[in-house]
């Protein structure tokens, strides 16, 4: 569609000022982007929030926000870590059986499934920063709080409590890094993994330390007393507690942080992020000049060399000042021979349009039907058809006709069948929803009416049409992920005590919490390795399937072997395999989803994560009363499902995952 030429635009020259601040010599960037189109590469669509942000780069600002946003993942999975390594002892202190064993693991995911839902919408509604700084302060509180359970209902309500604090850690810190970083830096999401390596590797050396000296040799209660005797597990759930309020501190005294310039945009908030990025750029060393329009979040449209030739601002002619007004909004009377030409004035091409909207003669306007008189290359997409604009007006006044269909059928770029299809979806999809909230919001308490209704509204955001398939699949693997890796990871240290064949020899409690400590520092170079491959030719979505698929593979050998070095081999092979399958889906999934809907969205995919975390404990406690072997063949099982809906996803199947997958 052609730009009219709007003469509004020439009156203030700080509406130029984007454009201006790109070239020291006012030149277009139009134009270098239409050079760019020449030589094949594709159109830069982003918005000018986006080249805003690319511009202010990646500082110091963006580096320390990083490391504190690592701390959410690092608390993340280092409490998990926690509860899958006192399972053993927490079972001998209060006489568990296998069936029910994984209740507290289950209570936490639970509690894990609350917070993210609960915090993603609430990083939606009242900002980022807010879930930022209280995740990690209820993580502390509960986490110490847990330390002094005196029952197994009572362990396990703290660690439900403690769950819906952490759980939003992830989705919540994630989200925000995500839109304070420049498109070149993205792939930094990914890294942020390394942190939730280490938090497994922190809880497995602190366990070694204070664990075994305090921990009973056996399960008969008579030669052991385990209120006096196996208290390593609580010491553990304190020492990770304190650690937690640590990180928590760092974020409150050690740096500012502002609020994310997307959140406040799309909550109407345009000059708070003009002073956000203002202080961002400042705290980098930077005096950036930002204003009103370079917050703008719309996508730009793709120029046409027609496009450049219609529209006032990209030439670098200054126009005549008795042009300058903005009663004038376009020029639709000039010829199709006005044209923008090096050193041909526009004035002396056409007549000026205030005298023209002065006669009684206006031109031919037709307000549904084709007009008499045609204009060149300046055709434009309706509904109904392709409509021309008049190339010269007429000395008849306005005539209205009735609208008729189009002689031809609409050119290719023209064809959107389905757009009217989609609206009426929209339509019946907004007044469900509005009847639904009708009908709830009179049965619901006056006090959290508006929160409830507010999570409709973004539940119903999530899932229309043209979210529906992306969201079902994103929310798919991350639940059948999940479900596969706990079921492993939660038993890992009673399968390293006990082994998975009746002929192993039983570990010690040291050897075994070596084990796994050993099985957390392969993971480590998981992040690293993610962040390499989605930057490769594989892309995210082929990263994704491949490290899912080799996660499975690898259980499938710690089945099969017996040798002492071959166990620990395996367990290496899982432990990498499956920090790269976390990693590149954890800085995937935020990038999918369009800003307004990314916390939500997020935010109830980690919550189906927590559900089959949840699940995995219960229904492992069950099949490793059958066999010791058959929670891992379940784990394979359900590796696999996930692998194939990752490859049933859209998007992320070039170098650095297309643009991060499904672009709305």
């Amino acid at each position: 569609m052609a730009t009219p030429r709007a003469s509004g635009l020439w009156e203030d020259d700080r509406r130029m000022s984007y454009f201006s601040a790109r070239g020291e010599d006012n030149g277009d960037d139009i134009e270098e982007q239409l050079e760019e189109m020449e030589e094949g590469d594709a159109f830069d669509e982003r918005s000018n929030l986006d080249r805003t942000i690319d511009r202010i780069g990646m500082g110091s600002y963006q580096w320390v926000l990083l490391s504190l946003c690592g701390f959410g993942w690092l608390a993340d999975n280092m409490w998990i870590q926690a509860v899958a390594i006192i399972l053993p002892r927490v079972q001998v202190h209060f006489l568990v059986p296998d069936s029910y064993l994984g209740a507290v693991s289950s209570a936490m995911f639970a509690g894990m499934m609350v917070g993210a839902v609960g915090w993603g919408t609430c990083s939606d509604m009242m900002g980022r920063s807010t879930a930022f700084n209280l995740t990690l302060f209820f993580t502390a509180v509960f986490g110490i709080l847990a330390s002094f359970a005196n029952s197994f209902f009572t362990l396990a309500l703290s660690l439900f409590l403690l769950g819906s604090a952490v759980g939003g850690s992830m989705p919540t810190d994630g989200t925000l890094i995500l839109e304070y970083i420049p498109k070149g830096k993205q792939y930094l999401v990914t890294a942020l993994s390394v942190f939730f390596s280490i938090g497994s590797v922190l809880a497995a050396v602190v366990a070694l330390l204070v664990v075994p000296q305090h921990s009973c040799r056996t399960s008969d209660t008579q030669l052991c007393n385990v209120d006096e005797d196996n208290k390593g597990w609580k010491y553990l759930l304190m020492a990770l507690g304190l650690l937690t309020l640590s990180m928590f501190i760092a974020r409150i005294l050690f740096f500012r942080l502002h609020e994310s310039p997307r959140y406040l945009v799309n909550a109407g908030r345009k000059r708070e992020a003009v002073q956000a990025l203002q202080m961002i750029s400042q705290y980098n060393g930077d005096e950036l000049s930002i204003g009103i329009h370079d917050v703008d979040d719309t996508p730009r449209d793709a120029p046409s060399k027609d496009d450049a030739a219609a529209t006032p601002f990209l030439s670098q002619e200054s126009p005549p000042a008795a042009e300058q007004s903005r009663d004038i909004v376009f020029d639709a009377d000039a010829p199709a021979s006005a044209t923008l030409s090096p050193g041909r004035p526009r004035s002396a091409d056409r007549q000026s349009s205030r005298a023209i909207l002065r006669t009684n003669d206006g031109p031919d306007y037709h307000s549904t039907g084709s007009s008499p008189a045609t204009l060149d290359a300046q055709a434009f997409t309706t509904p109904n058809g392709t409509q021309e604009l008049p190339t010269s007006t007429s000395g008849s006044p306005p005539t209205y006709k009735e609208a008729s269909p189009p002689a031809t059928p609409p050119t290719s770029a023209a064809q959107r069948p389905r757009q009217p299809r989609m609206h009426s979806r929209r339509l019946s999809t907004s007044s469900s929803m509005y009847e639904m909230k009708r009908k709830v919001g009179w049965a619901l308490p006056r006090s959290i009416r508006r929160p409830i209704l507010a999570w409709i509204d973004r539940m119903a955001m999530v899932l229309e049409p043209e979210w529906i398939r992306t969201t079902v699949l994103v929310w798919a693997v991350w639940c059948t992920m999940s479900l596969a890796y706990t079921m492993f990871n939660v038993y890992l240290p009673k399968l390293l005590e006990t082994g998975t064949g009746p002929d192993v020899i039983p570990k010690t409690l040291e050897e075994s919490l070596w084990d796994v400590v050993i099985f957390t520092l392969g993971g480590c170079p998981g992040a690293l390795v993610g962040a390499w491959m989605i930057k490769s030719s594989l892309g995210r979505k082929r990263s994704l399937a491949l490290s899912t698929s080799v996660t499975a593979f690898f259980c499938m050998v710690f089945i099969h072997v017996e040798a002492a070095w071959a166990v620990r081999a395996s367990t290496v092979g899982i432990s990498l395999s499956s920090t790269t399958m976390w990693a590149v889906l954890y800085g995937w999934t935020p990038d999918i989803f369009d800003t307004s809907i990314r916390g939500t969205a997020c935010g109830i995919a980690s919550a189906l994560s927590r559900i089959g975390g949840m699940i995995a404990p219960m229904l492992g406690g069950v099949l490793l009363m059958i066999d010791r072997s058959v929670p891992v063949y379940t784990s394979v099982v359900v590796f696999l499902i996930s692998t194939v809906c990752v490859l049933m996803l859209d998007g992320g199947d070039g170098p650095g995952g297309g643009g991060g997958g499904v672009v709305h």
